[in-house]
């Protein structure tokens, strides 16, 4: 305790301001609070199945913590208040600097933001379980065995039909055709139940011109010849066109034309942290490979799986194949992901005499159970409406036509089983949670690799800079200037409201223009009335104006860029209008080219305005009481 005394002091004789402010307590008071979120985001994730969840990095504020949070920020900046105003330099008169004004600012700010900023510390001490529990080279060893296992789960039937496979190379170069009213019936093509298949080459072409809307004008001849492309591909400068050439026979590479293990090319999970498949782990929306919109980055990996997959089955290996999934379970286990299967039965159920081509004989559960939970029968309901409103609202006709013109392929559709009902008929009990693993890959890497402190850092530090003038305007103005500033600035407001509204009921049009400049003229007189007219006021009413200023300045900075942003729009849709484009194609403004950058400057702007103001509040203590 003398020890502390003895600290004390020494900070009172050397370093007045700092004694003042309480800083070094506060830090170390902090610095405490700080370990033990790291801890809790250490401990807070052990058990995986608490990773087999959507966005597993917003547990902080689902799980309670941000509650605990707030307590203890509100209690120890409470704390610090009742500490510090007990002593108050300068308004007790003692002699205070520029620099020592400025400096118990960024004192305050310094205390807020090491007081409110422990979700940070939490989501370190999480990262690092992560990155010590699930490192990357472990994780990339058991994602290609989840993904070349994957396969062999069959728990949608829509993944093994002939669409989908891209081994051997023919099917990768090739362009498979499904609508039946672009098949040629004259040549070579595919049929499962009501599926129809051709393949086709394909010849590319370039357009570099665009329409008056910006979208690229198709090449002739075939834009004439009104040919439609087969899919495009867009560039920034081009798109690139693709057109059917000629029907490619694939007979010698198709045994079967039913739901078959060789056509299996779906990526289970990316470690590289992409969109692929069902979206899992998506950082962007687009998914998987369509013959639409191809990503050839995800098609290559998607072959790759193909041609593993292919490989596998053609050794008939079964030991080669029962160690893989062995090893597949093994990994379930260690990650506690719910399943009942079992390696040697899951192989004598892909292995089998009278199935040579490796046709889907049995589908797995995604689901636990002898039912779906309440929430997937809800979803599955949900698709099925909608689906029946689809095809409603394709149109009667089209449909008919359609029906009609798949017996011209298909004369036995009628005795043969629809791909759901043959999945449902063929479902067994054993059953794979491949969610909850997807779930927890997803949760690895977005852990490892999101930046959760520049997504959040700026609304820590803008709570610390606006705790912290506000603060700084009672320490310098007292309590009864504040509370008048407060009801000026709340009377303020409603005035501008109130004279917004009766301007856009009077004129219509434009309220933006007026309202921005409106609010612009007021923040000038509020900021130049205490630099040119402070003497000429009563103190009271001088201090309402600095304490305007001083925690409105920042807000008066953003108003700025708002106009500024204001008019390039107007610009830009000026243009638009005059090259008959649409409203806001490619009209970039302010915001969007700084983004966050914005946010640092105003912050830096409203530093630099806090020390130059100093002198103001200097010079409005010295007035007469």
């Amino acid at each position: 305790m003398q020890k502390l005394n003895k600290f004390n002091q020494f900070l009172l004789e050397k370093y007045p301001t700092i004694w003042n402010t309480k800083i070094v307590w506060m830090l170390l008071a902090a610095f405490v609070f700080h370990i033990i979120f790291f801890i809790i985001g250490y401990l807070s994730h052990i058990d995986p199945v608490s990773l087999q969840k959507y966005s597993v990095k917003d547990d902080y504020f689902k799980n309670g913590v941000i509650f605990i949070h707030l307590i203890i920020s509100i209690l120890l900046i409470v704390g610090w208040l009742l500490m510090m105003l007990k002593n108050n330099a300068f308004k007790n008169f003692y002699p205070t600097s520029k620099g020592k004004l400025f400096g118990q600012f960024v004192q305050y700010f310094i205390i807020i933001f090491s007081c409110t900023t422990f979700y940070f510390s939490y989501m370190t001490g999480f990262r690092m379980f992560i990155n010590n529990k699930y490192p990357d080279h472990e994780m990339a060893k058991n994602i290609d065995i989840i993904n070349r296992t994957a396969p062999f789960l069959s728990q949608n039937i829509e993944s093994y039909t002939l669409e989908n496979r891209l081994f051997p190379k023919p099917f990768y170069d090739l362009y498979c055709e499904t609508d039946i009213a672009e098949i040629d019936q004259n040549k070579k093509f595919f049929v499962y139940y009501n599926r129809v298949y051709q393949y086709n080459s394909l010849y590319a072409k370039k357009s570099y011109q665009k329409d008056k809307r910006g979208n690229f004008i198709p090449p002739n001849p075939e834009y004439s010849q009104k040919i439609k492309p087969a899919y495009t591909t867009e560039e920034e400068k081009y798109e690139t066109f693709y057109y059917k050439k000629d029907v490619v026979d694939l007979s010698s590479y198709i045994k079967t034309t039913e739901p078959s293990f060789y056509n299996f090319s779906e990526v289970f999970y990316d470690y590289d942290f992409k969109g692929y498949d069902d979206g899992v782990g998506a950082v962007e929306s687009h998914n998987y490979y369509d013959k639409d919109s191809p990503d050839y980055i995800l098609k290559n990996k998607k072959a790759i799986i193909n041609q593993k997959t292919a490989e596998l089955l053609n050794s008939k290996n079964q030991a080669e194949l029962e160690k893989l999934f062995e090893d597949f379970l093994s990994i379930s286990k260690t990650y506690r992901v719910k399943n009942n299967l079992d390696a040697k039965k899951w192989v004598s159920m892909i292995y089998s005499k009278d199935n040579p081509n490796f046709e889907i004989r049995y589908f797995i559960k995604d689901y636990a159970g002898k039912t779906r939970t309440d929430e997937d029968a809800y979803y599955e309901e949900t698709v099925a409406v909608d689906s029946a409103v689809a095809s409603s609202d394709y149109g009667n006709a089209n449909y008919t036509r359609d029906s009609i013109k798949i017996r011209e392929f298909n004369p036995e559709i009628n005795q043969q089983i629809a791909p759901d009902k043959y999945a449902k008929n063929n479902m067994t009990e054993y059953y794979y949670l491949s969610d909850s693993m997807k779930d927890l890959l997803k949760s690895v890497d977005s852990v490892k690799k999101e930046d959760f402190f520049s997504d959040n850092i700026h609304i820590y530090l803008w709570v610390a800079f606006f705790l912290s003038t506000f603060i700084f305007s009672f320490r310098i103005t007292g309590l009864r200037s504040l509370l008048f500033s407060v009801i000026s600035a709340g009377v303020l407001t409603l005035t501008i409201t109130l004279i917004t509204v009766f301007y856009g009921m009077t004129f219509r049009g434009e309220e933006k223009y007026f309202v921005s400049y409106f609010i612009l003229f007021i923040g000038l007189i509020i900021l130049l009335i205490p630099l040119l007219k402070m003497n000429m006021l009563n103190k009271m009413v001088s201090s309402i104006f600095v304490n305007i200023s001083m925690n409105g300045f920042v807000l008066f900075v953003l108003l700025i860029f708002a106009i500024i942003r204001i008019h390039q729009n107007a610009a830009c849709q000026t243009m638009n209008a005059y090259t008959d484009s649409y409203p806001y194609k490619n009209c970039s403004d302010i915001f969007e080219d700084l983004g966050f950058m914005l946010s640092y400057i105003i912050l830096i702007t409203g530093f630099v305005f806090m020390y130059f103001y100093t002198t103001i509040l200097q010079k409005w203590k010295a007035m007469p009481e």
